[in-house]
C-alpha cells in the first residue's frame, strides 16, 4: 500500500474537496518548481518482517507515529530550537545561541568560530574542545550553521555536528571516543535529542535491522523553510550503515526510493539507455538535463508516487534511509510543507566500538541493557 499519493498540480478543485473532507493534501513546491500534491493516504508502520525486507532492498522504511508522545514531552525544547532558527536567519550569530545553550557546561570549551568564504551557503561555524575531567580530550568539534541551498529563493537551514576538517573528511576517520563528544555536543544544546535517542520502538528497530553495536552520529538539525527542501541525493558513505530522520515539528514531504529501482525508472521515461547508464549518470548526477528530471519534473515525481516513493512525514515520524553501498542505498529528496519552518533531526548510523561513551547515546539495546521511553 502507499503510503501517499500524487495529485496533479492543476486538479486544485480536487485538492480543496478533498481537504474539505479531512484528508491530508499538501502542496508539492520546492524553489518554486510546483511538483503537484502529495495525498496522504496509508500510515500504517510495516510489520518487522516488512521492515527488514526494505532495509535490506535499500528501500525506505516509513515509520509513521513511532516517536509517540515526543514531539508533546518535549515541546519546550523544540519551541526553543524553532526560535533559535527563526532568531539565525534573522541575522543572529550562532556563537550566542550555543553560548546561551553551553555557557555553564562543565566539560566543553569554545575553540573558535569561522566562516568560510569559498562556501557560499555556509553561515558560521563554532568549535569547541572537550576537556572532562579525569578523563581523556577530544578536540576540533565543531557545528556548522548553513543554508540548505545556494539559492535565496530557499531559506531552510540546518545545523551540523561533526569534526575535523571537512577538506580532508576527517569525521570518517575519527574515533568513537571523539564521535561520543561530537554527539554529546549536540544533544547537550539541543535536548530534544533524546526524543529519537530514548525512543524505544525506534531504537528495538534499529537493533532488528542493525544487529551490530551502533551509534547515531553525525546529528544534523533541520530548519526547513516554506518553498525549500533538499534535492535528489544519497547519504552513502565509507562506514555508514544509513540514517534515521525524525520529525519533531511541522510536515515534510519525500520522495525516496532505492537507487537500483530509480535507475529503472530514469529508463523507463528515456532519461537514459541502461540501467547500468543510469546509475553512473546518478553517480555523476551533474547533468542538467536529469537534475531537472529529479527536481523539476512533476510527471516523474507523479511516476516516483505511483511506485510508493511518496510519503509524508508528520511529528513524531520518522524514515531511515539504508547504506549498504553506493549502489545500494536509498536515494531521496525533501519538500518543506506548510506556512511555516519545521524542526528535524537527521543521524548518520554506524558501527560503534567499546570506547564510544554511554552518556552520547543511552539506549544500549543490542550492547546491553536499556534505558528507554516509548
Amino acid at each position: 500500500m502507499h503510503p501517499a499519493r500524487h495529485l496533479a498540480s492543476t486538479a486544485t478543485a480536487v485538492a480543496r474537496s478533498l481537504q474539505r473532507r479531512g484528508r491530508g493534501v499538501f502542496p508539492l513546491l520546492r524553489r518554486d518548481a510546483a511538483l503537484g500534491y502529495a495525498v496522504t493516504v496509508h500510515r500504517r508502520a510495516p510489520s518487522p518482517a516488512a521492515a527488514r525486507a526494505r532495509w535490506n532492498a535499500g528501500e525506505p522504511v516509513f515509520l509513521p507515529g513511532v516517536l509517540g508522545d515526543a514531539p508533546r514531552r518535549f515541546a519546550a525544547a523544540i519551541r526553543s530550537s524553532l526560535r533559535m532558527f527563526a532568531r539565525l536567519r534573522g541575522g543572529a550569530p550562532f556563537l550566542d545561541e550555543l553560548d546561551r545553550r553551553l555557557g555553564d557546561d562543565p566539560d566543553l570549551r569554545y575553540a573558535g568560530s569561522t566562516v568560510d568564504q569559498d562556501d557560499p551557503r555556509e553561515v558560521e561555524r563554532v568549535f569547541v574542545d572537550a576537556a572532562p575531567e579525569g578523563g581523556p580530550p577530544a578536540t576540533d568539534l565543531w557545528a556548522k550553521l548553513a543554508w540548505i541551498a545556494d539559492d535565496p529563493v530557499d531559506r531552510s537551514l540546518r545545523v551540523r555536528f561533526s569534526c575535523g576538517m571537512d577538506q580532508l573528511e576527517q569525521w570518517m576517520t575519527q574515533t568513537d571516543h571523539t564521535a561520543a563528544w561530537v554527539d554529546l555536543f549536540a544533544a547537550r544544546a539541543f535536548g530534544e535529542c533524546a526524543a529519537i535517542l530514548t525512543c524505544g520502538p525506534l531504537r528495538a528497530l534499529l537493533d532488528r535491522l542493525i544487529p551490530q553495536p551502533h551509534r547515531l552520529s553525525e546529528r544534523i538539525l533541520y530548519n526547513n523553510a516554506p518553498n525549500g527542501g533538499a534535492m535528489f541525493h544519497h547519504d552513502a558513505e565509507p562506514g555508514q550503515l544509513g540514517v534515521c530522520y525524525s520529525q519533531l515539528e511541522g510536515r515534510t514531504a519525500w520522495l525516496a526510493i532505492a537507487k537500483r529501482r530509480l535507475a529503472r525508472l530514469l529508463v523507463q521515461v528515456g532519461e537514459c539507455k541502461s540501467p547500468r547508464a543510469a546509475m553512473a549518470a546518478l553517480d555523476a548526477n551533474c547533468e542538467p538535463a536529469l537534475l531537472q528530471r529529479l527536481n523539476r519534473d512533476e510527471r516523474f515525481t507523479a511516476l516516483l508516487a505511483a511506485r510508493g516513493a511518496l510519503f509524508v512525514l508528520e511529528a513524531g515520524d520518522s524514515i531511515l534511509l539504508p547504506s549498504h553501498g553506493i549502489d545500494d542505498t536509498a536515494w531521496h529528496s525533501v519538500l518543506a510543507i506548510g506556512d511555516k519552518p519545521s524542526l528535524a533531526h537527521s543521524y548518520g548510523l554506524f558501527p560503534r566500538l567499546p570506547d564510544y561513551l554511554p552518556e552520547a547515546d543511552p539506549w544500549r539495546g543490542a550492547a546491553g541493557a536499556a534505558t528507554t521511553q516509548a
